[in-house]
């Protein structure tokens, strides 16, 4: 580490070689933030990528439930739909039985009213003959008046039967057209339903797909990250070899010439955070403690002459001596000067 006088630095600081190196390094430390930034970036965008992608896959998965339920329902309400057609098919082959017998015994009722008129017929013709074929026409019509009574209300009681049959067969067709109606509709919405969970499903994989793929990008990132910090070590190390100074990560270190226990460090960029707001290329100096207790450096007093009476040693006036002095305590700061 190079010893200087604080007038040496400063010249030092304005030299064209400090100056090249000055903008090599403020170069160096934009692309170091840059490449952090776009790291941070990507990995907060990879990491919400797969927040998103785990909670579209979950909507999906309970998306594809609710088509399975609606599937189920749709499957149920069709069961009881065809549950009423059956009823209905059996009840049509009952009601096939009951017309041919009501239509058997409609031929019946037709006859027996011609066999009435025919009787009739012979009671009418049997009343200018003799008494004894009148008689006898006479229970002859009687007897077909009775058959044909029987017969009217037989078939009465079967054609009622007939027309509740049908009545019955209509009034299950339309519960189960209602039904099939109701089942359409479920059928519908659990293939809207399935469709929205195959979309979901698309969208997390594609969500994972971007999420791999911010995560190479992060890790690309991350390696012109360490890249960036290497060229900026690479520039300490130059700082190093041709300033002659120890190179920190925030500051430049130059020994005092007139004092070893002091050090000038120069300011590599601003902290406005601590006890002394610290300025970029701002010159400081420090004693044992280094930065924990620096302070603006600042041109040593003028030498007393020889016998003029009790003037302090030039190191004296140092922030190693100050500090010796104090036990190594920390100094008050004098007032913030303008390096």
């Amino acid at each position: 580490m190079k010893a200087l006088s604080l007038g040496e630095l400063r010249e030092l600081l304005q030299s064209a070689a400090f100056a090249a190196w000055w903008t090599d390094h403020a170069r160096a430390v934009s692309a170091l933030v840059d490449a952090r930034l776009r790291h941070d970036e990507l990995v907060a965008q990879s990491e919400l990528m797969d927040l998103r992608s785990e909670l579209a896959q979950r909507a999906a998965i309970d998306t594809f439930s609710a088509a399975g339920g609606a599937e189920d329902d749709a499957a149920k309400t069709g069961v009881a739909a065809q549950a009423l057609e059956n009823a209905a098919l059996e009840l049509v082959g009952r009601y096939e039985e009951q017309r041919l017998r009501t239509s058997d015994l409609w031929v019946r009722l037709g006859g027996t009213e011609r066999a009435l008129d025919e009787r009739r017929e012979a009671a009418a013709a049997a009343s200018r003959d003799a008494e004894r074929s009148r008689t006898h026409a006479e229970a002859a019509l009687r007897a077909a008046e009775r058959q044909h009574a029987a017969l009217r209300d037989a078939y009465g009681v079967e054609d009622g039967k007939r027309t509740r049959l049908w009545d019955e067969i209509e009034a299950i067709w339309g519960r189960s057209f209602e039904r099939a109606l109701v089942v359409a509709e479920q059928a519908a919405h659990a293939r809207k339903v399935r469709r929205s969970a195959e979309r979901l499903f698309e969208e997390a994989e594609e969500r994972r797909r971007r999420a791999r793929q911010l995560r190479g990008e992060a890790e690309a990132a991350g390696r012109a990250v360490a890249e960036a910090e290497a060229g900026r070590r690479s520039l300490l190390d130059r700082a190093s070899a041709e300033l002659g100074c120890l190179a920190g990560e925030s500051f430049l270190y130059f020994r005092h010439r007139d004092d070893k226990r002091t050090a000038y460090a120069v300011a590599l960029a601003d902290d406005p955070d601590g006890a002394v707001q610290v300025k970029a290329l701002g010159i400081y100096a420090v004693g044992r403690r280094g930065v924990a207790a620096l302070e603006p450096a600042r041109e040593a007093p003028p030498v007393p002459a020889a016998g003029g009476g009790g003037g302090e040693p030039l190191e004296n006036h140092s922030p190693g001596a100050r500090q010796a002095k104090a036990g190594d305590g920390p100094a008050s700061p004098p007032a913030p000067a303008k390096p």
